[in-house]
């Protein structure tokens, strides 16, 4: 086929002999994902081509443009794309296609393609990149061999055995060509007699002499597959309705670890395929699957099978996807769907081990549904109630407003600046304060406090203290998960006793098969800061709220990335003249607080003494001028318990 190029096009065997260098290539489109959003300002289209000098598994390319209108637009695989200017990268790793941005394309659409070359007119349907000019006749004919030179009974587009080549021109008048169909399904989606290609996580793989097993989930539920039950191995257990997992135990495989319910699809995997998967592929893996046709196991459940191709014998349809931070979007949405369903699993179990073990629950939702004329009576009396919250609230207003004097904003730090200047600042007692905020009543007409509510306030303050004691341990360790790819993954973070978040990387490893592999370690910002309300009062004690600050957040407050501070002295030094600016001579004063307090131990100091050398450094006056920040209220489980966490943001040192 080499001899058939178009005149300044090489095959793609040559092109990626030849990296960084400006090239023009063709190849037939086996694989392709929509159009999205890089990291940047650009738009991304990423592909996979192949010609008659590639591997069946062809090769990947990825197109930038500053606007999603000018990527290349396929109508199905078979798709023949021309690519001018582009060169070939290494790029986490692998070599692969890239575009610049003087890269044109031009895409011949296969269902338009016949199955031979004519001897009369070369026109194909076809679209291109504005600017480019129209093809010419070895790059058509070029174009057509391309096309057939793959089994085209493979391609998700439609096509008849005699094919018109005229120029598609579409009329508005007319009912418009329904779009190719595509195979690609969801686990919750396949019907047998039907062939789809899947993407999901390897959940365990039996390998063989001549197949290999494969059970493959995308955290989707159908109900024609076999259903994994969770529990102990006993008999004597009923199963519960409502239950969505299937909790109740039954004698079953023993050695499965999750998913459980009907989420996990068996596919049969025949060589070259087995062959392929039993070298390349583990538990844990993102895998595509091309193909697999749906059929009827012997006990009636929904299966899959991966048979050799007969026109291509050594075609292999299956891939390993990335699951890092290149990920597509098919193995993102894999991810959410995975972490929702341990969040629920989670949650589902506890209550059935609960229930199990004759533990009664205690909020409350068991309480038996009041009278009409009860709750007649309670509705007054929560009116009457908050009748006197008001007239207390107006009393404490005008309480506050004489006791407290506010902070003037040319009083404030100027080289800290805050987000949201929009808002109003509160003071901290107001945002530590349970009535206002947290007061709730249950659909059962109880009256409760609410632990946390997902709050966000403004607040005028200075830094009294911190912690760790040693700014070197201002950054630690953190091993990576692979939720830490989702940009929604906010709240899949687990918290220690003292507040610091923990990696949720070994959060669920009973029920990740993935867990045994060794975790990427990087360096995070974890600290906490005592703040105080800087607003003048009349009381001698002002109120102080513990606030953590870590990962993005500090970031944004020290414009500095995380790294070792104990092998970097330059950056450690950095740290402490950026927070020098927060909190002025705090350090100072906390280091010579510590030495006093280890004279006066040397010396034989009472307890009494030496606590009220620990207490100088809070109770001295600060040198600092106050500043103004964004604190967020959440909340964290510790031992089966809500407990209530404050976390500064939108504060920023310059």
């Amino acid at each position: 086929m080499a001899s058939n190029l178009p005149p300044g096009f090489v095959d793609l065997h040559t092109a990626f002999t030849r990296p960084d260098t400006e090239l023009n290539v063709m190849g037939v489109v086996i694989d392709y994902l929509p159009s999205g959003r890089t990291k940047g300002p650009d738009w991304v289209s990423t592909f996979t081509i192949v010609d008659a000098t590639t591997g069946y598994n062809g090769e990947k390319a990825r197109f930038f443009r500053p606007h999603e209108a000018d990527l290349p637009s396929f109508r199905s695989t078979g798709d023949v794309i021309m690519l001018r200017k582009i060169k070939i990268k290494e790029w986490s790793n692998m070599k692969l296609i890239l575009s610049g941005r003087s890269s044109t394309w031009m895409i011949f659409y296969q269902m338009s393609i016949p199955t031979c070359i004519p001897e009369t007119q070369l026109k194909l349907d076809h679209s291109k990149l504005g600017g480019v000019p129209e093809p010419n006749i070895p790059e058509t004919r070029y174009a057509i061999t391309l096309c057939n030179s793959q089994d085209r009974s493979t391609y998700t587009g439609l096509i008849t055995q005699n094919a018109r080549i005229d120029i598609y021109t579409p009329s508005l008048s007319t009912s418009a060509v329904s779009g190719p169909k595509l195979k690609f399904s969801l686990i919750k989606d396949v019907v047998v007699s039907t062939y789809y290609d899947i993407v999901g996580q390897v959940v365990k793989l039996y390998p063989d002499d001549i197949k290999t097993e494969l059970y493959i989930t995308d955290y989707t539920s159908n109900g024609l597959l076999y259903n994994y039950e969770w529990g102990r191995d006993t008999d004597n257990n009923i199963a519960r309705d409502g239950d969505d997992y299937c909790y109740a135990p039954r004698a079953g495989k023993k050695n499965w670890h999750g998913p459980f319910g009907k989420l996990t699809l068996s596919v049969t995997l025949w060589n070259p395929h087995s062959h392929w998967a039993q070298a390349n592929v583990k538990e844990g893996d993102f895998v595509f699957l091309r193909n697999v046709h749906i059929k009827w196991s012997k006990d009636s459940k929904i299966e899959g099978v991966l048979h050799s191709d007969r026109k291509w014998p050594e075609k292999v349809d299956i891939s390993v996807l990335d699951g890092k931070e290149s990920a597509d979007d098919r193995v993102k949405d894999v991810l959410r769907r995975k972490r929702d369903y341990i969040k629920k699993f989670e949650h589902q179990s506890k209550e059935f081990v609960d229930e199990i073990r004759g533990q009664k629950r205690k909020d409350g939702d068991s309480a038996k549904p009041l009278s009409s004329a009860q709750l007649k009576k309670r509705r007054r009396q929560e009116r009457k109630e908050a009748e006197q919250e008001k007239k207390k609230t107006v009393k404490g207003a005008e309480s506050e407003t004489c006791s407290t004097i506010k902070i003037k904003s040319s009083e404030l730090n100027k080289n800290v600046a805050c987000t949201h200047d929009s808002i109003p600042p509160r003071s901290l007692s107001s945002i530590l304060s349970l009535e206002k905020t947290h007061a709730h009543i249950t659909p059962n007409g109880t009256p409760c406090i609410l632990p946390f509510q997902n709050i966000c306030s403004r607040a005028t303050v200075r830094v009294v203290d911190f912690f760790p004691p040693d700014l070197a341990d201002f950054a630690v360790r953190h091993k990576t998960s692979e939720f830490d790819n989702l940009s929604d993954d906010n709240d899949n973070e687990a918290e220690d006793g003292d507040g610091f978040e923990s990696s949720s990387a070994s959060s669920f490893s009973s029920l990740d098969p993935d867990s045994s592999r060794k975790a990427e370690v990087k360096w995070e910002w974890r600290f906490c800061l005592l703040l105080e309300d800087a607003n003048a009062t009349m009381e001698k004690t002002k109120d102080r709220m513990k606030v953590f600050v870590a990962d993005d957040d500090a970031v944004f407050l020290l414009k500095m990335d995380a790294e070792n501070l104990r092998n970097s002295p330059t950056a450690l030094s950095q740290l402490r003249e950026k927070l020098f600016i927060l909190w002025g001579d705090l350090e100072e004063r906390k280091i010579r607080t510590r030495a006093l307090q280890v004279k006066h131990a040397n010396q034989g100091m009472r307890n009494t003494e030496a606590d009220d050398v620990k207490k100088g450094v809070t109770q001295s006056p600060p040198h600092t001028l106050p500043f103004q920040c964004c604190v967020k209220e959440y909340g964290v489980q510790v031992k089966g318990a809500w407990e209530r966490r404050f976390r500064m943001f939108g504060a920023t040192i310059s």
